[in-house]
């Protein structure tokens, strides 16, 4: 049996609060990484698309090898871009709109 004394604070026993604020932290921190991914593709994508209008390289043939390094070297810029601040804004426009839903 337990005394409660009138204006004492009562000790918190309830951990479904916490429990519950630490999935909904882990859920936005898991749509923020995917609404990340999302705008590195979208950014990937339109890095390749926007290679596909130049000419060739007249310095350098043309070589599987150097199309793999370009590959690479887009995924890197686009992954980077990605990480920073509002490039683009896709990532943070899909955050608000999904963020409801989470």
């Amino acid at each position: 049996m337990s005394i409660q004394m009138p204006g004492a604070l009562a000790p918190v026993t309830d951990t479904m609060d916490t429990t519950d604020t630490a999935r909904q932290l882990q859920r936005e921190k898991d749509l923020e990484k995917a609404c990340q991914g999302f705008e590195a593709l979208m950014l990937d994508t339109l890095m390749k698309r926007m290679r596909d209008t130049l000419p060739g390289d007249s310095l350098l043939p043309e070589s599987n090898a150097s199309d793999i390094y370009q590959s690479m070297h887009d995924q890197y810029l686009t992954d980077n871009l990605s990480q920073g601040g509002h490039v683009t804004g896709f990532k943070e426009f899909l955050y608000r709109q999904l963020q409801g839903d989470v």
